[in-house]
């Protein structure tokens, strides 16, 4: 498992086989994956950043397990997510995105 937030070493120490505290980014996941050899990574339990590290872990050759990389993007970036609904004829409401603080 690897954690950033110390506080929270409590609860994981039993999850785990063994626990880095390291910074949730693509080169330290890659680093400990390459170390580790394991079957893949869960991205399940930290939020929005291992959410976010999804498509690049994969495009690095490392298996996500569990929900695929393409769906965790989906579901993450609203504009896809938007056009799922769209072709599933599912209803939403309206929306708009910024991309201009001006």
């Amino acid at each position: 498992m690897i954690n950033n937030n110390p506080e929270t070493v409590s609860t994981d120490h039993t999850m785990c086989d063994r626990l880095y505290f390291e910074e949730i980014s693509v080169e330290r996941v890659m680093d400990i994956s390459e170390k580790e050899n394991g079957l893949g990574v869960i991205l399940s339990f930290g939020g929005q950043y291992p959410n976010n590290l999804a498509l690049p872990l994969h495009k690095n050759g490392v298996h996500i397990i569990g929900t695929t990389a393409d769906s965790i993007d989906m579901a993450e970036d609203r504009s896809k997510f938007s056009n799922l609904c769209h072709k599933l004829n599912i209803n939403q409401p309206e929306w708009t995105e910024f991309t201009d603080i001006t």
